[in-house]
């Protein structure tokens, strides 16, 4: 059994992750209308979250320079950019600051609702269909020496799908989108500020991503061959 454990060798017809991932998006189609729903929800909440500190620190600038007499922002180096010029008065900046902060709540458990609800509804399905094909191998295949892999298949494995419908597919849609938005407006106060962030954004949706999972494959891979084994060990 070792021999089959860390070496993509053993498996030549696995496919490529990308190939993997767009086999399981399509399954998301009978419910594109609630991936949507939740993508705008999250980019709408997300949004909401980030002008949270945005305007408060507008307001933590508002009031030095208000303290030292000045009557606006317009005397800061960006000056005359689209969000230094506003003039937002206090009672207005509070009822900004609650109802970000209302929206956040709702719109985040909207979004979370929505991902869910997609990912429990295609894991039914999934379900449903390994069942379907143990049903026409049965009781053949049972009696040989894969009951574990079997069993890791429709328990563990299938459960992990949900981290993929509910926490990954809406939120890469989610934070491609707020982060166009967020360049836009970062751009407005200065083209530095944006391809610096731009930078950061890139770092953090795809250098890390791919270089921690180059990193974690091998490992990922022998554990699912260890609780293989296991489930064997403990039905034989």
């Amino acid at each position: 059994m070792k021999k089959n454990r860390n070496s993509k060798a053993t498996l030549p017809g696995r496919r490529s992750d990308l190939a993997i991932m767009g086999k399981l998006i399509v399954l998301v189609k009978p419910l594109s209308g609630i991936m949507l729903t939740g993508i705008v929800l999250g980019v709408l909440g997300f949004l909401c979250a980030i002008f949270l500190t945005v305007l408060s620190g507008y307001g933590v600038l508002k009031g030095i320079f208000e303290l030292f007499g000045k009557e606006s922002l317009e005397s800061l180096s960006l000056s005359g950019n689209a969000f230094c010029s506003l003039e937002i008065g206090w009672p207005t900046l509070f009822r900004l600051l609650l109802l970000f902060a209302i929206a956040r709540g709702i719109l985040h458990y909207g979004e979370q609702y929505c991902n869910h609800y997609i990912a429990f509804r295609i894991l039914a399905m999934i379900r449903h269909r390994v069942f379907a094909a143990l049903r026409k191998l049965c009781p053949a295949k049972l009696e040989g020496k894969e009951k574990g892999n079997l069993i890791s298949v429709i328990t563990g494995d299938i459960e992990l799908l949900e981290v993929f419908f509910a926490h990954t597919v809406s939120p890469v849609a989610i934070a491609f989108l707020t982060s166009l938005i967020m360049l836009f407006f970062i751009g407005k106060q200065h083209p530095l500020a944006a391809l610096l962030a731009f930078f950061a954004y890139f770092t953090v949706a795809f250098l890390l991503p791919i270089w921690n999972g180059r990193r974690s494959a091998s490992a990922g891979m022998a554990l699912r061959s260890e609780m293989g084994d296991l489930n064997n060990f403990v039905l034989d």
